[in-house]
């Protein structure tokens, strides 16, 4: 898996770029099904969201060689965001975000908080996922199209971004669960970084490059200390579990 998100992050190629990109996809699924074999919701709801926002970034990549006649990223100019241009666009930008975890693409991630590993969520939905979605449309408004700031393209990024950090605090704020809660949380923090992206501006997408290795960093270690307690205490309901710092000062520093 780490393998293939390296390869899906440094490919200058496009195609090249979908294979690790599909093949991360694979890996995921593979690790989904370990152990929840006879409960697969997760890993076959991941695998229609996901491959639907693949599909969509297929089509944009095949649009973009098509318009640029390159295939190389380091080779191309920036692309008008016009015509044919703004289809390829909106279409990446849309598989990126449907893999960074914007709405309406992340209603996996807290089905998946039922059943799966703690290391699985913090290495995928709480890093890798946001590390590649977020890199990638980083690079598509700043090396592959030319989006303007206050254009059409980057209202679209700046609303998907809103909506997407709204439902998620407000899902959030309703849980019992601490995974899923922490499940909805990561899906809102996605919505703050593609507000950066939208933005279109140097400030704005140094924000969202920050606060993707910020994210990645605190939400997989609030996703591992959620896990501990889940192995010691047997559950991770809220309404259940309290009073550990004695008993875990550890991990209550950990968290803290």
């Amino acid at each position: 898996s780490l393998g293939f998100a390296n390869g899906a992050l440094l490919s200058d190629n496009l195609p090249v770029m979908l294979i690790f990109w599909e093949g991360l996809l694979a890996c995921m699924s593979v690790m989904l099904l370990l152990g929840n074999a006879k409960n697969p919701r997760a890993a076959v709801k991941m695998l229609w969201l996901s491959g639907v926002a693949d599909l969509l970034l297929m089509l944009g990549v095949i649009i973009t060689i098509r318009v640029s006649s390159q295939t190389d990223v380091s080779a191309m100019t920036r692309l008008p965001v016009s015509g044919l241009g703004s289809a390829g666009c909106a279409l990446m930008l849309l598989g990126a975000m449907g893999k960074a975890g914007a709405m309406p693409f992340p209603s996996w991630i807290p089905v998946a908080a039922e059943g799966a590993p703690s290391p699985f969520l913090a290495a995928f939905p709480g890093s890798l996922e946001k590390i590649l979605g977020i890199g990638l449309a980083i690079k598509i408004v700043t090396q592959n199209y030319d989006v303007q700031p206050g254009s059409a393209m980057s209202t679209f990024v700046l609303i998907v971004g809103a909506v997407t950090l709204f439902f998620g605090v407000s899902m959030a704020l309703v849980q019992k669960d601490m995974k899923k809660l922490l499940s909805y949380h990561a899906i809102s923090q996605v919505g703050y970084m593609l507000l950066g992206v939208g933005s279109c501006l140097p400030i704005g997408i140094i924000g969202a490059l920050y606060h993707m290795i910020n994210n990645a960093l605190y939400k997989s270690g609030l996703y591992l200390t959620a896990g501990a307690i889940e192995r010691q205490t047997g559950t991770t309901d809220l309404h259940r579990i309290g009073g550990l710092g004695r008993a875990m000062p550890v991990t209550m520093v950990c968290f803290i």
